[in-house]
């Protein structure tokens, strides 16, 4: 009865029922909704969720006393998220409760982080010169447009990856991703036309219609767990373009370590606010 359970017994309920989602999915729900056990499993359902303490959970240190990652806040909202729904559909939780954990939910406070920017800038300025050996044309030429624009945007690479090359305005002066459209400086669209000019030839080695995404495969690559080969000019995800990213800058870490620790993350702090 709605009310009645506690954090615990519903975790270990939910838990159980999670056969359906992909396994790294349901590993990342586990470890979450564990932590919120942990945290609170003789609480009752009801007054977690419905009041202060979920907040508090979301940012709260981790098991080695750190502040979380912002990426794992969000990991543990989302798990968090499936456990009001599993609890509304079971009449666990009563829809007012539900309505205010999904309200603290949508929106989860992460941590500050400061970011120096010191190596990004670093990374900016080696990005405009020549193509290091050890990296191809078509790569090096794709890693520096997505390294401008990510300068001038400071867009999540989840919008950076669905990108449409409808979305780059006519004079490449400027770009929308995920509806907010962004202006960029004079050395992002020299990078842009540089790169729309290479996108062109790599599609152009396909059959068929050319994908619609912005950045696209600059060599084949094969599906770890399904082993189906992705030929080039195919588009590629977000996560393959961070992958791509730290593989170049890896590279250069090997003239000037410097480079070393720089992340999209670092890149994107160094961005304008949106132009709308």
């Amino acid at each position: 009865m709605a009310g009645e359970t506690t954090v615990g017994r519903t975790v270990t309920r939910y838990v159980a029922a999670l056969g359906d989602l992909h396994p790294s999915t349901a590993r990342a729900y586990r470890w979450a909704l564990g932590d919120l056990a942990a945290a609170c499993g003789d609480d009752r359902l009801v007054e977690v969720l419905g009041g202060p303490a979920l907040g508090l959970w979301l940012a709260s240190p981790t098991a080695a006393g750190k502040q979380p990652a912002p990426a794992s806040v969000r990991q543990r909202a989302t798990a968090a998220r499936g456990l009001v729904r599993f609890a509304l559909d079971h009449r666990l939780l009563d829809d007012a409760t539900a309505q205010t954990a999904l309200h603290t939910l949508r929106r989860p406070a992460t941590p500050a982080v400061t970011r120096d920017t010191a190596v990004a800038r670093l990374l900016l300025a080696r990005a405009t010169g020549g193509r290091p050996y050890g990296v191809s044309h078509d790569v090096w030429v794709r890693f520096r447009a997505h390294v401008l624009v990510l300068s001038d945007t400071g867009a999540p690479e989840r919008d950076l990856g669905r990108a449409l090359l409808d979305e780059v305005a006519a004079d490449r002066t400027a770009l929308t991703l995920a509806g907010t459209r962004y202006a960029v400086g004079e050395s992002t669209r020299h990078a842009l036309e540089t790169w729309l000019v290479t996108r062109e030839e790599l599609v152009g080695t396909l059959q068929g219609s050319p994908p619609p995404q912005l950045w696209v495969r600059a060599h084949p690559s094969t599906h770890p767990r399904t082993g189906v080969v992705a030929p080039v000019g195919m588009p590629i995800t977000a996560r393959g373009l961070r992958k791509a990213f730290q593989e170049v800058v890896e590279v250069l870490s090997g003239a000037d370590p410097r480079l070393a620790p720089c992340t999209v993350a670092h890149v994107r702090a160094l961005a304008r606010p949106a132009t709308t």
